[in-house]
């Protein structure tokens, strides 16, 4: 039986960190098995056993698993607030000689003492109130939490007054396949049982962040959004010409570096204001795309980026791409012809010639078209995805999504000096707390109490509005029109082959989202450490109290 306790989530934490579930290995499955078989012994589903369900989320590879559950209220409603939480974690390569007892938080607690670690770091592990390990914090004691507090109150069904539905998914920290995969499930289940999402909670934790980052003093943060992430692609495209007759030519490097230097940290691609200001793009990876050495120009070379933001679809960064693309391309013809003139002053010679040629801005969408003008769209898909499945399976979705682009510039026989702009997988929806809704008033303002309350008791607290890293709630709604996520599909090569969404049921959500987890500190770090006092006691008192005045709250 799962225990409600402080001795009990500890216990949890634990066991579940001692399970290696590394994303994309078979440890997913193991502790997608343990949630599923520890909350199968409680009596509650014994007894309504069609209300704990293992939801597949992939065909192939791994055949991973998502752990669904339901309490119902003891009052009968269709109002539901989900739990979500992903039990993947980062591998330990950072952990050097401890890679092994990363997974052990006593061993591993009582060792890293021995390791060149921050100061911060040393003072926490010396107080006692911190147990380190991989995963402790980034998040299986939010899922411990969680899987506890639901088998908690499917012994006391009377006083809730929402239904409580758990949802804990594999690959969060890679691709969010985990998610991505359950949507459809969900929905069915939801539209099974008569269900309503009120509200989602993350048990993600509530991250200390540092004086520098905040700009004030150290806190922990909750959040009632999260940022969107999305991967622009830059295909340049060149001509190609001997080295030693440069001018004949047009380096499809130099586009892409041209590209690099116009998107890479540039304020004015910033998205959001004050605290909810986000990093600007960063080139990802940039490449010239052939395997040998050659004395050629480069004909072809990518560049894509990671580009966050809070209040831009799609539609709106395709736009923007445009744009950047076409200055690009005019700023390194322009190069050329200048240096080209220069040659021709210096060397005397008149029979350099200046390249004049024509150049071109097109979206993936538009090469698509023009491909099927010829052929018709489904023999263009047909071709796109047969290249797709003769793509190695270990390859990941970026680099399938690039070849993918490449196999139809040479489809549409292509010729350079040209851009095409499109994207690569994976994306995340922005997803924010409007006060456009009841629901999203009613939870903002529990949030905004609940805040209040713990800065006055635990006190370092702060409520943001977006959670300033990926995560998985970003999925609970698309906030925009389907002409915005169409753009998104119409220009990732390889849609539905290499990448997708459940698009009908991004448009059908509307969920406002917070988080209710426990605290911590270092994610991903060989430091990565959880806050027990926080997270044993206080985190346990939040959730209910948010869980608590939702169902208390009337429509």
């Amino acid at each position: 039986m799962l225990e409600y306790t402080k001795e009990g989530l500890l216990a949890l934490i634990k066991k579940l960190v001692s399970i290696r579930s590394i994303s994309h290995t078979a440890g997913e499955n193991e502790a997608a098995a343990f949630i599923y078989e520890s909350l199968a012994g409680e009596e509650y589903f014994q007894s309504h056993p069609a209300f704990l369900r293992l939801l597949p989320v992939e065909e192939g590879g791994l055949e991973r698993h998502a752990v669904l559950a339901l309490v119902r209220a003891g009052k009968e409603t269709g109002r539901t607030v989900l739990l979500n939480g992903h039990f993947d974690v980062v591998d330990t390569a950072v952990c050097g000689d401890l890679a092994e007892e990363a997974f052990d938080t006593d061993t591993y607690t009582r060792l890293v003492a021995e390791r060149d670690i921050p100061e911060e770091a040393r003072e926490d592990l010396a107080s006692g109130n911190w147990l380190f390990g991989r995963g402790v914090m980034d998040m299986k004691a939010g899922i411990a939490l969680h899987m506890a507090y639901l088998a908690h109150m499917a012994r006391r069904r009377e006083e809730l007054g929402v239904n409580l539905l758990f949802l804990a998914v594999p690959d969060e920290e890679g691709s969010s396949a985990g998610m991505r995969g359950s949507l459809s499930g969900l929905c069915a289940f939801l539209q099974e049982q008569g269900l309503e999402l009120e509200a989602a909670l993350s048990g993600e934790p509530a991250f200390w962040t540092s004086k520098s980052t905040e700009g004030s003093r150290s806190c922990r943060t909750l959040f009632t959004g999260t940022t969107g992430k999305i991967m622009p692609l830059f295909f340049c495209v060149g001509r190609e010409a001997h080295v030693g007759y440069a001018f004949d030519g047009v380096n499809a490097a130099n586009l892409a570096a041209r590209v690099v230097s116009l998107m890479d940290c540039c304020a004015d691609l910033m998205d959001g204001s004050g605290d909810d200001t986000l990093p600007p793009p960063v080139c990802l990876k940039l490449k010239d795309l052939r395997d040998s050495y050659s004395v050629t120009l480069p004909e072809r070379a990518a560049a894509y980026f990671n580009v966050l933001s809070v209040s831009r679809s799609p539609l709106d960064i395709l736009q923007i791409c445009r744009e950047v693309a076409q200055k690009a391309l005019e700023q390194t013809l322009s190069g050329i012809r200048e240096a080209g003139r220069e040659f021709q002053r210096r060397s005397g010679r008149s029979d350099s010639p200046v390249p004049a040629w024509e150049s071109r801005v097109l979206t993936f969408s538009g090469l698509m078209e023009e491909l099927a003008r010829e052929e018709g769209m489904e023999s263009v898909q047909q071709r796109i995805r047969a290249f797709a499945r003769s793509l190695p399976s270990d390859m990941d979705e970026p680099e399938k999504g690039l070849a993918v682009a490449d196999h139809l510039v040479s489809l549409a026989n292509l010729k350079g000096p040209a851009i095409v702009v499109g994207f690569l997988p994976p994306y995340y929806p922005q997803r924010l707390n409007t006060r456009s809704t009841a629901g999203e008033r009613r939870l903002r303002s529990i949030m905004e109490g609940v805040c209040a309350d713990l800065e006055r008791s635990v006190g370092q607290m702060r409520l943001v509005e977006c959670f300033s890293g990926i995560m998985d709630l970003s999925y609970m709604g698309f906030q925009g029109s389907r002409e915005e996520l169409q753009s998104l599909a119409d220009n990732m090569p390889g849609w539905g082959s290499v990448y997708d969404l459940p698009m009908k049921e991004l448009l059908s959500f509307n969920v406002p989202i917070a988080s209710a987890g426990p605290a911590g500190k270092d994610a991903h770090k060989d430091t990565e450490r959880l806050e027990l006092s926080y997270s044993l006691e206080v985190a346990p008192r939040v959730l209910e109290r948010v869980i608590r005045e939702l169902g208390a709250q009337e429509r």
